[in-house]
């Protein structure tokens, strides 16, 4: 299928989605919440995960053509069986609109052709050559796009280590079709934006790299100059750290603890330390502790004094994150004031999402202090607020030792304590945030 039609049926899924979602608006206003919303619907309607990134990309067409696995996927969930379901139903519907446009009037009468032996001859040669080059333009404009597709769907690539203290080196590897080597690079991108490039040089095999930058960076495999996969790599300072972000603007940057004091003995970050262009709108600020081997991700009882007030340049709804967190999974919830947050509980492999939960009952005003905690002990993590459990769910699968706590806001936020102990009430580590740390 040509580039041009492609296009079109791309504008024809978006229009279908935005008939399904209408009250969230056109989907070019949609922010990166609801992406990831959409990105859990088809997640459970499918089976398929397409990243909530990937799917911005293309409902707001910054995306010139995307692969054909998240197309079928976006087509499963309108429930078609995939997109080339979608684009015959679709072709058949215009198809069907021409032949009734094009109709010859009932009583006209026609003439009948009279050809001569020769220009039967003529008819059927220029057949016989349609037929030839209407099969290569197949080949050309669709069957070679979809074997391009699956050798594309063969790809290997993976990272070991992908979260450690920095400076972090990863080990990448890949397993990659010969005929694509030679349009595939890796984009290596630091956690403050500078990238890097390299050029692989067999089709399978392994390469380090290092990261130095503290923060989120990534190693992304392109393909033609289009990212078609991308490892994060979570490249961590032991101690604590402030990290900013506007996930709507792509702006993230990482500040030392001390720059977050204040001087009546809590941490709260200063607005005027964000880049101007991070504050307004999607501004999140996160208070960052990373220890390796902390603790037994899977018993432990982990508590927090947090607020998230206009002194502490709130963001309407004042979101308010706690989390601890492995390298293979994590334990947290979120609260707000309106009741509901795109993930409300999680822990290892469960999830519970704002839309199925809402805890406006509770009244929680992020503008005074409160104590969050989770305490996890026998594959169940229980939630409380102010010492009241709030919900509790089960799990199945382990995280292993615990490397790292985050406290997350919407906003700038306030902290003024975290303990961390055993279930037994043995201390792991606790910090008053009543000095200067460094």
């Amino acid at each position: 299928m040509d580039e041009i039609r492609d296009k079109r049926y791309t504008r024809e899924i978006i229009s279908e989605y935005a008939t399904r979602f209408v009250s969230w608006g056109p989907p070019e206003s949609w922010d990166l919440d609801q992406f990831k919303t959409l990105e859990n619907l088809i997640q459970e309607a499918t089976d398929i995960t397409v990243n909530a990134n990937t799917l911005k990309r293309f409902f707001q067409q910054r995306t010139g053509n995307p692969q054909l696995a998240t197309r079928d996927a976006l087509c499963r969930f309108l429930g078609y069986t995939g997109y080339t379901d979608f684009v015959s139903k679709h072709t058949k519907t215009e198809e069907g609109t021409t032949d009734n446009n094009n109709e010859a009037p009932e009583n006209k009468p026609t003439e009948p052709l009279k050809k001569s032996k020769s220009g039967h001859t003529l008819t059927y040669i220029l057949i016989t050559l349609l037929v030839i080059v209407s099969c290569y333009l197949l080949y050309i404009l669709k069957i070679k796009d979809l074997y391009t597709d699956h050798l594309l769907s063969k790809i290997n690539f993976s990272a070991s280590d992908p979260k450690g203290a920095n400076p972090l080196t990863v080990s990448f590897s890949y397993d990659i079709p010969a005929s694509l080597l030679k349009d595939i690079k890796l984009v290596y991108e630091e956690a403050n934006g500078d990238t890097s490039e390299k050029h692989l040089n067999k089709s399978n095999g392994q390469v380090n790299a290092t990261y130095i930058f503290e923060g989120d960076g990534y190693c992304h495999l392109q393909y033609k100059g289009h990212t078609i996969k991308t490892i994060t790599i979570e490249n961590r300072k032991p101690g604590w750290s402030v990290y900013t972000r506007n996930e709507r603007k792509g702006i993230f940057k990482t500040l030392p603890i001390s720059q977050a004091y204040n001087k009546d003995g809590y941490a709260s970050l200063p607005l005027d330390s964000v880049v101007a262009e991070a504050r307004p709108g999607h501004l999140f600020v996160s208070y960052v502790y990373y220890q390796e081997n902390l603790v037994d991700g899977d018993n432990f009882m982990l508590e927090a004094r947090v607020r998230n007030a206009a002194i502490d340049h709130a963001i309407p709804r004042s979101d308010v994150m706690m989390y601890l967190l492995s390298d293979t999974g994590r334990h947290g919830f979120a609260l707000n004031e309106a009741g509901y947050a795109y993930i409300k509980f999680i822990s290892s492999e469960k999830s519970i999402k704002g839309d199925e939960y809402n805890l406006s009952k509770f009244s929680f005003d992020a503008s005074a202090w409160h104590v969050m905690a989770v305490r996890v002990q026998h594959k169940r993590s229980a939630f409380y607020l102010d010492g009241q459990e709030i919900y509790h769910l089960d799990y199945t699968q382990p995280i292993g030792t615990a490397n790292e706590i985050i406290l997350r806001f919407k906003g700038c936020g306030a902290v003024d304590y975290v303990k961390l102990h055993k279930p037994d009430g043995q201390v792991v580590y606790e910090q008053h945030f009543n000095n200067i740390l460094q």
